[in-house]
């Protein structure tokens, strides 16, 4: 599928891409927070070179002109200019608390370790089969490859007619699809999540660090990173859950790195360290509209707490890189639909603009309107949290609400005080969050799937469980590290990847990526010149590089190429499509019922060469509907050039083995300019010969017949 050399091109262009991004966010850092140093230095320098990436991409991407060589380009100047920006004066060290020392940290790294290993058997299977989670197939991946395809990120990509998650926010895709312009394949994106995965660790770590409390931070953190709602879903797939949820840790945790700073008067929540974390911060709103809650919460406590007379100050330096790291696609949406979240239909008494959808997904609940509903708790809430969090999820739960008002109440600082209270605000306005309990009334069947939209506020009250004082005994400390690590073991249950076929993989995948940068990271410690250590990083990087080309090889190969409802990539009629289209380059495919819209992405092809169109109308305030008549869908066929057409029904999300009739296959009767080429289940896929004819029959002429979920 690739030639070698073309696969060390692609690995030059990312390492190029990296060092030149990577070099200015250390040039920054270094400049312009000179004095700080160790594991919260480099949290900063990972996002700010995200923010780099993210940002240069953006106005690239505004003009067009977002190719892989542009981005190289720039990458090299934003490199040299941040060489010679001037140091700014202070950014003072925070004093570390007593850590228990080597034997602690090498119990978290056990922890670490364990999860990596979870993760990479879920990747494995990916690398196997193909990406084969939902909304990976559905929006996450489409949108990255029409990014990558048409250089742009100004347009709406409309994947099906049911949701309007174009208006998304899509910094995680826009990563995404910078892996595929450095390698021009979809190879890196099954292993991005890991990268946030490091970088939630590192915030975590980070969070309690000032206080002697890195390392059970880190437990803790594991058990959220370790859980089965996150490992089913996270590796080997384009979800950005995680992402968010890292980054706003990653502000919170620059927020506590620089209150200690200046014990004294705090001078230090103010300038280049709060613009730091605004850029973390608005970096995961521009990820996920879940942490929006979160994000604003946070901005609060930032100017409640910021100098005297500052706060003006403060709101510009907090606010402004806030908004640069994720302002973009909303202000895209402004324009687009008259309003950044068109999914917010209204603000109290006001409407506000937004699309008007013909059909739905399913009824839209939130999980406060089952308060008292005990039925509902026993047959969705309470078995939904046990999938998500294990056996002792009523521990995770209550563990972090205790967590957040021990914060409150008797944290150990203002910082910490007000923190608890941001987290606490972001678990409750979770029970408030539209699609928290989907589903027809009685029955929110979307609950399990969605308990994911909590990750970010349970991650950022997790952190917080080893901060009190009453835990400052090293005997305590102790203690708590072993209680959280049962936890973890109990609760997340890692030992059950051990029964996995792919568990070879992943214990190579561990040794290379946890246990060799720790025999590097141990042998900096007992006094490696700096020189060597960046010697045996560099020998790692140039090892995984020859590393990953068996690894793409064995991944195209087997892309999609025997599907079947029992890998689940991607089922519902679709398998014998997704191996046809392993065959087919440089195509213009179009789809019809939802179907085939939820799967779309592996229509775009092992070289993501084909351009793949979902079949619609547009509408006013940027709505995109399923097209109503006979007339019209023809005509939609003609002006979209196919070559393909694949229909399918209508997706029944109450009960997707029961899917609705959708009536295009049916309007291709009689239309000439199509012929079926295969036929699986209700699904059809049809070669385009030529123009379809516009008139259509008296059987085929209804005025509108647009499906929808049955209870919605």
């Amino acid at each position: 599928m690739t030639s070698f050399g073309s696969y060390l091109l692609g690995a030059a262009q990312l390492a190029v891409l990296a060092a030149g991004f990577g070099l200015a966010a250390y040039w920054l850092r270094a400049r312009l927070l000179p004095g700080w140093r160790g594991a919260p230095a480099r949290l900063v320098e990972v996002i700010v070179a995200v923010g780099l990436v993210t940002v240069v991409s953006e106005v690239l991407g505004t003009f067009g002109l977002l190719y892989a060589g542009a981005l190289l380009i720039c990458a090299v100047l934003v490199a040299l200019a941040a060489r010679y920006v001037p140091t700014a004066r202070g950014g003072g060290q925070t004093a570390r608390g007593g850590e228990l020392g080597l034997w602690a940290a090498l119990v978290a790294i056990v922890v670490i370790a364990i999860v990596v290993f979870d993760w990479a058997v879920t990747t494995k299977h990916a690398l196997d089969t193909g990406i084969f989670n939902f909304d990976s197939l559905w929006y996450h991946m489409p949108f990255s490859a029409t990014i990558f395809q048409s250089h742009s990120t100004t347009g709406m990509d409309h994947v099906e007619t049911v949701f309007v998650n174009w208006f998304y926010p899509q910094n995680s895709e826009l990563l995404h699809a910078v892996g595929m312009l450095m390698t021009g394949r979809d190879t890196l994106s099954l292993f991005i999540n890991f990268g946030w995965l490091a970088v939630a660790f590192l915030a975590a770590y980070c969070v309690g660090r000032p206080y002697g409390r890195g390392i059970p931070a880190v437990i803790a953190a594991a058990i959220l990173a370790g859980c089965h709602t996150l490992v089913v879903r996270e590796p080997g797939a384009a979800k950005n859950d995680l992402m968010a949820a890292a980054l706003l840790l990653a502000g919170i945790a620059m927020l506590i790195e620089a209150w200690n700073a200046h014990p004294e008067d705090r001078r230090a929540l103010y300038g280049w360290p709060l613009a730091a974390a605004g850029l973390a911060v608005g970096l995961a709103a521009g990820t996920k509209v879940t942490v929006l809650a979160l994000a604003g919460a946070l901005s609060i406590a930032v100017l409640v707490l910021a100098p005297v007379g500052k706060r003006w100050k403060a709101a510009g330096w907090w606010f402004v890189p806030a908004l640069i790291g994720g302002g973009y696609w909303y202000l895209r949406n402004l324009i687009v639909a008259g309003n950044p979240i068109p999914q917010v239909t209204k603000l109290g008494p006001i409407t506000l603009p937004h699309p008007d959808r013909l059909q739905e997904g399913r009824p839209n609940f939130a999980i406060t309107h089952y308060a008292t509903d005990t039925s509902v708790w026993h047959h969705y809430f309470s078995p939904g949290l046990h999938g998500a969090f294990g056996v002792l999820w009523p521990l995770v739960v209550v563990g972090a609400v205790a967590a957040c008002l021990l914060a409150i109440f008797a944290g150990r600082d203002k910082l910490v005080r007000w923190l608890g209270g941001v987290a606490l605000f972001g678990l409750l306005a979770y029970l408030f969050t539209p699609l928290g309990a989907a589903g027809v009334q009685g029955e929110p069947t979307g609950f399990a799937i969605n308990v994911r939209f909590v990750i970010p506020a349970l991650l950022a009250a997790l952190v917080l469980v080893p901060l009190p004082r009453f835990l400052d005994a090293p005997k305590r400390q102790w203690g708590l590290i072993a209680v959280l690590t049962v936890v973890f073991l109990v609760t997340d249950r890692p030992d059950h990847a051990l029964h996995d076929k792919a568990r070879v993989f992943a214990l190579a995948f561990v040794i290379v990526f946890v246990f060799v940068p720790t025999l590097i990271w141990l042998a900096r410690r007992d006094g490696l010149p700096t020189r060597a250590v960046a010697g045996g990083l560099a020998a790692l990087a140039v090892a995984s590089i020859g590393l990953g080309y068996p690894v793409e090889r064995h991944y195209l190969n087997h892309r999609f190429a025997n599907v079947s409802a029992e890998t689940s990539v991607p089922g519902m009629g679709l398998d014998k499509a997704y191996a046809w289209t392993r065959g087919i380059h440089d195509s213009r495919i179009g789809l019809v019922g939802t179907t085939a819209g939820f799967a779309g992405y592996g229509f775009y092809g092992p070289d993501i060469s084909n351009h793949v169109l979902y079949l619609g109308e547009k509408g006013p305030h940027g709505a995109y509907n399923a097209i109503p008549t006979c007339e019209a869908f023809r005509t939609a066929v003609n002006e979209a050039d196919l070559d393909y057409l694949v229909t399918s029904p209508f997706l029944n999300f109450l009960h997707s083995s029961k899917p609705v009739a959708s009536p295009e296959a049916r309007w291709l009767r009689g239309s000439g300019g199509v012929r079926p080429l295969f036929r699986e289940k209700e699904v059809t896929v049809w070669q385009v010969t030529g123009p379809l004819k516009t008139h259509c029959g008296p059987a085929n002429a209804p005025l509108r017949e647009v499906p929808n979920t049955p209870g919605t």
